[in-house]
């Protein structure tokens, strides 16, 4: 059986929505960047798994907060091998342009971390839930 977090099965429209991304945004970003990184291509359609919806979510939300896409992609990438836990904060120095940049925090461990610089909290673990759950909903469907 198919590991469902690497599974290739959702088409770049559902991927857009799941992400919260404009169908014409992502396609963009296909266009700029190496699109065989995150997807897979069968005949004139890509195809994506839950981790590369994932992936361009968490890069969406990380070229928000001021890193380019190239290297959005390249942190959520990095990050995202695996599924975080629900309550994880995604955590990275602004003005970070490294794609190991950045950690994944307990949202319990917020009011302990220790600000010196501005740093962008990202609640990656929802994100990644909500995403993990409309698949399996689109698989049952």
């Amino acid at each position: 059986m198919a590991d469902p977090w690497r599974e290739r099965a959702f088409s770049i429209g559902e991927a857009a929505d799941l992400a919260g991304l404009r169908r014409s945004q992502l396609d963009m970003w296909f266009q700029r960047q190496p699109a065989d990184l995150f997807s897979q291509k069968r005949g004139y359609r890509r195809w994506l798994s839950p981790q590369d919806i994932s992936i361009l979510a968490l890069a969406h939300q990380l070229e928000r907060g001021g890193q380019t896409l190239l290297t959005a992609i390249a942190c959520a990438f990095e990050h995202l091998q695996e599924p975080p836990a629900p309550d994880a904060i995604f955590v990275v120095e602004a003005g970070r342009t490294s794609c190991t940049a950045g950690r994944f925090i307990s949202d319990r461990d917020v009011p302990r971390l220790a600000v010196d610089k501005t740093q962008i909290l990202i609640p990656a673990g929802k994100i990644v839930a909500g995403i993990i759950a409309a698949c399996e909903a689109l698989r049952a469907a």
